[in-house]
């Protein structure tokens, strides 16, 4: 849920004060046509970061990273 700036929000429930704990940032340009879920991500082997798996170099560190494992592709 995107919370608006200076509004106050309260439980349904309780009425109490709701915190605001996470704040939701612009992701770097990518060259990637893939969204940005669990199913489509890897980690970087080099800096540990997640990046997209249609892509060569990692967005973070920028180093290669190594081909996928999985099923063979068939041509």
């Amino acid at each position: 849920m995107e919370a608006e700036p200076g509004e106050i929000y309260l439980d349904h429930e309780s009425g109490e004060h709701l915190e605001i704990v996470g704040k939701l940032l612009p992701l770097a340009p990518s060259t990637s046509r893939l969204p940005w879920a669990v199913e489509n991500l890897r980690f970087c082997p080099w800096c540990d970061q997640l990046a997209q798996k249609d892509l060569n170099d990692c967005p973070t560190c920028g180093r290669r990273m190594g081909p996928l494992r999985g099923a063979p592709r068939h041509a």
